[in-house]
This record gives structure tokens, sequence and C-alpha cells, in this order.
């Protein structure tokens, strides 16, 4: 696991074959291009069209009911399909947002019956207004001058009917009118039916049209390949009847270019960046562990000349995860959903990502579950197999205070030694090795009892900080007196640092905190279902299951979404703002777009 060494290519060919090549490029895609000019405003031929279709196929894939898809190549009017599936998406949206006020006036109208009106002029003019008036407010009627009548008595309400031509005022009663309209109840339910079939009907068209969604998508692919063979078109540096396009490739790749060009004699140039060059990061991750990369690229991407951390990412994050969730019973949870959705996150490049994760952080915290011995929050009976197994007690503040300071330590020292190894010829490296030996001589003086180890640890925090201050004092030349300042002022601010460290450090106590709390509300509601279990003969047991159910639902919730978050905050603040001394940009090859199925 690395970052990939780049070399600049520049391809210089006649004017005339420049379409052809990038074509070819982009065929070939193993190029990070670099814009030889300035580029006008990436905009779509037609952009209407492109949105359009983009939201017909987002229909398509989101439909329940899918059937099986024409073949690729099989001749279709994309306007005609896309034009049909938007008039189906509007036709769905319309019916489930009449059902949906169907379904709402029809159980307002419930209390009050199937409501027919006579005509205005047989009621004397007059209009019934009604009400839902809690019996709590039966005084305000008294106070109405208009005519009124209750028609009806519910649990916690009065059914009131006032009569006026006109709408009475808003303060009338202490609750707002009840809007019945002049349609009956009967109808309406009629209506329902009949909107509930049309749904129906609109949703078996829609699974009719996704047998054109795998076309519509290698339609959109194209579409997009076809606008980045512009926008690189209008990269190029064009002169008279020569153009000549400039990109970054993989060392590895070299030979491929070499190849096209050969074959399409094209001249090539191929160089090693320079100390100014700024080239994209691609980081060299094994398929198994490249969901690390996922997760270092979704906080930051490292510089082209730092580290790859994705291999310490993905280890660390699923030992954070598995402190933090810290039940053996939540784990195979989290085993048996992978485990049942396996083949289906297979079917893509990110699934199968996910799916190692997935797989890795259910596993070790099983491990970790066993070992403290807690499976759904219950301990397995003394002198079996797996109490023999537990060596770890999430409620031993004493052992559980020193173990993720300890994993912090090392978490940061795997940092701050790959930070010191790629500047180890300069102050930067002495620096970082200089906060290397005050972790550990701070964590050696929190835990000696000998005065001989007091004296050695003190010695080493004052050697770290020694080192820490010179590292960074020499990254700043003299040349004029005035630079001893600089210097002196360089290192006293380094050494502020340490507040940084030690807050950092003592940041992995959460690891502690939240496992404890997990394992602390397991009990809790194993406890409350006996209890229930106990006080409450026959129903109790029923009882007792929700409580299990809905509490041990929670509790898993709550530490999956304390996993995630903790975890990977402990990987991106802490472990990153150490290790990771400069940000990046990624490699993003020109190549044709996959057909997003």
């Amino acid at each position: 696991m690395s970052i990939a060494a780049m070399r600049r290519v520049t391809l210089c060919g006649l004017i005339g074959e420049k379409a052809q090549v990038l074509e070819g490029l982009q065929a070939l895609g193993v190029l990070h291009l670099i814009p030889m000019k300035e580029a006008p405003p990436l905009t779509p031929v037609d952009p209407t069209q492109i949105h359009r279709t983009q939201t017909a196929f987002r229909h398509l894939t989101e439909a329940s009911d899918r059937r099986l898809p024409y073949r690729a190549g099989t001749p279709f009017d994309l306007d005609a399909v896309v034009a049909e599936t938007l008039d189906n998406r509007s036709r769905l949206r319309a019916l489930r947002d009449r059902r949906d006020d169907l379904q709402k006036r029809i159980e307002d109208l419930a209390p009050w019956g199937d409501l027919a009106f006579a005509p205005l002029d047989e009621m004397g003019g007059q209009r019934l207004w009604f009400y839902l008036l809690p019996i709590r407010d039966r005084a305000a009627l008294d106070r109405v001058d208009l005519p009124w009548q209750i028609l009806g008595k519910g649990p916690t309400n009065l059914q009131v009917a006032v009569i006026s031509p006109e709408e009475p005022p808003e303060d009338l009663l202490p609750v707002p009118r009840v809007h019945t309209g002049a349609v009956p109840r009967s109808q309406l339910k009629r209506e329902l039916e009949d909107t509930l079939i049309a749904t129906e009907q609109a949703e078996a068209a829609r699974a009719e049209l996704t047998r054109w969604r795998p076309l519509i998508g290698a339609c959109l692919a194209a579409s997009a390949d076809r606008e980045d063979l512009r926008a690189a078109g209008e990269q190029t540096l064009d002169h008279d009847e020569v153009f000549a396009a400039q990109g970054w490739a993989p060392a590895e790749s070299v030979a491929a270019v070499e190849a096209f060009a050969a074959e399409r004699g094209l001249a090539l140039v191929v160089e090693a960046p320079s100390a100014e060059d700024s080239p994209p990061t691609l980081l060299t991750v094994p398929e198994g562990v490249a969901s690390g990369s996922d997760l270092t690229f979704f906080y930051t991407s490292p510089g082209y000349r730092s580290w790859d951390p994705s291999f310490v990412v993905f280890g660390s994050f699923a030992l954070f995860f598995a402190m933090i969730l810290g039940d053996a019973g939540y784990a195979a949870v989290i085993a048996a959903g992978t485990a049942i959705f396996w083949r289906r996150l297979g079917q893509s490049a990110a699934g199968r990502r996910a799916r190692t994760m997935l797989a890795a952080i259910a596993g070790t915290a099983l491990v970790y579950g066993i070992a403290c011995g807690s499976y759904f929050g219950v301990k397995p009976p003394a002198g079996g197999r797996l109490a023999a197994l537990a060596f770890l007690a999430v409620t031993n503040f004493h052992a559980m205070m020193l173990l993720p300071p300890a994993i912090g330590a090392l978490h940061l020292t795997i940092a701050l030694g790959a930070v010191a190894w790629l500047n180890r010829t300069s102050g930067r490296g002495v620096t970082a090795f200089g906060w290397i030996a005050c972790i550990w001589s701070g964590m050696l003086l929190w835990q000696s009892e000998g005065r001989a180890a007091e004296i050695l640890a003190s010695l080493g925090l004052a050697g770290g900080l020694c080192a820490v201050f010179a590292g960074a004092a020499v990254q700043h030349p003299v040349k004029e007196p005035l630079d001893w300042a600089r210097r002196l002022g360089a290192g006293a601010v380094a050494l502020t640092g340490a507040t940084k460290l030690f807050g950092d450090l003592l940041s992995y106590l959460r690891l502690f905190a939240l496992g404890l709390a997990s394992a602390s509300l397991a009990g809790t509601f194993n406890a409350l279902a006996t209890d229930m279990r106990a006080t409450h003969p026959g129903l109790g047991v029923l009882f007792a299951i929700l409580i299990l159910a809905l509490g041990h639902g929670i509790n898993f919730l709550l530490g999956l979404m304390s996993g995630v978050v903790h975890g990977l905050r402990l990987n991106f603040i802490e472990f990153f703002g150490w290790g990771l001394t400069e940000e990046g940009y990624p490699f993003r090859a020109f190549s044709k777009r996959e057909t997003p199925l």
C-alpha cells in the first residue's frame, strides 16, 4: 500500500488527428489531464435534455418492480421513452397526492358520517359549520350567539354544528372548524378506490418502462463521455497544425502510453515530477482493504509526497468500532446481516469494498465482545468455555482507563513515525520523533511506581521536548541576525503542541466511556425485563420480550451510530492531525464512464 509514482506525459500530434487521439486516450483511461490553457465554462450542449434523461433514469431506478431488460443494441427512440417515463412520473405523483388527500379527508369526516348537503336555496341561505370541541371546553358553547347543535359525543370531543350564512369568526370557539367539504364521504371512498386502481396501473406501466433502464443508462454514459471529450479538447494547446495534450500517468502505465503514441505516430515526452510540481494522489491498495482508502478519501486526500494511511485507518476503525459496540451479541447481528446481503453487495465494486469492511467490523467486534464476556449484556456462566475466554472487564475502571490511552498512544505513534520517516533528513522528522518520545515518556511517567522509572520518564519527556524545539527551530534558515529570534519563536510555538497532544490522547477515553455506556444500557434493559417477568406473571413474559426487543434495538442503533461517528473521528481528527502534514487531490483518470446500472 503506497502512493503511486506519477510521470508527466506530454503528447504532440497533428491538429487534424486531435479528436481521434483524445478518443483513444479516453479509451486508454490512464491519464489525469493537465489543462494547458484556461478552459471556458463546461456547458453541456443540451442541459435540459440531459436533465430530463437523468430524471427519467432515476425514476426507473427507484422502481420497486423491475422487468427483464431489453438487450444491448435494441433500437429505441430515446426522446419518446424519456417523455413517456416523465409522463408516468408526473401521473404517479398526482395520483399519490390525490390518494393522500382523499385518505385525510375520509379520516376527518369519520366522526360526522356520510354528510350530504341540500342545495343552498332549500336551506334558506344558511350553511353548516362543524367543530370538534374538547369536552373540557363545553362551556364555550354557552357564549356562542349563533344557533348550534351537539350532533354527537366521542371519548374526548363533542361534535358541534353551527348555523350561519357566512363563515363564523375564527375565535368563535377555542378550536378551528373542521373543513368537511361538499362531497359526501361515500363518494370520497369511491374516488379513493378509483385512484388506487389508477395508481396500480401507473406502477405497472412504470415496471414495463424499466426494461429500457440499461439502454437509457448507456445513453447517459455516452453523453457524459462526449462532454468529457469536449472539455478535454478545450484544454489542449493548439498551434498552427499541431496540438499538445498533457497529463499525469502512473509510472506503471507509462508503457501503455508509449505503445499508444508509437501506434499513432505521436511525439511523446515523459518526465518525472519536479519539486515544484504537485501531482495527483493515487493510492495503490489491495482490494481486501480498499475500503480503507474510501474512508481516507471521504475526509481528505493525502498529498503526493505524503504516505498512504489506508491500512491503518481500516484496522483502527474496525477496532474502535468494536470497543464502542462492546458486545458479541450485537456483533453477531452485524455478521448475520453481512452474510445475508453478501452476494447482493458483491454485485458492484463499491459493494465488495463495503462488505469487506463490514466483515472486518463484525469479526473484530465479535472477538472483542467475547473478550469482554458480553452477549446482549449477559455474562456467560462462570466456569464455562465462554467465561474462560473473557479476560476484559468493561467495569474495571483501572484497566479500562489505561487501555484506550495506550491504544491512542500507539495510534499517534504510527502517525508520527510515518512523518518522521518521510522527513528523516529535515527538522520536521526530528520534531515528529520528539513527540513520540514525549508520548511514551508521559505514559511511563503516568504508570511509574519507582523512583528510577520516574527519573527515566522525566528525562525522556525533557529530551522529547528539546527535540521538538530543535526540529522546529532548524526549519528556519539563518541569513541575518533577526532569523535567530525567528528560530527561537518557531521552537517555542512548536512546544505549545504539547497541550494538543495531551488532549488528543485523552480523546481516546471516549472508547471506554461509550463502551461502558453500551454495556450499562444492555444490562439495564435485561434487568427491567427480568423484573417485569417476575412481578407480572403471564403478561409479564410478553412485556419482558417487548422491553428486550425495544431496548436492545435502541442500544444497538446507538452503538452503530457511536461506532461510526467516533471511530471515524479518532482517525480523521486525532490521527490525520498528526500523521498527514499536507493535503493533495485525487487522481481522476480521463476515461469512459461506467454505465450507471
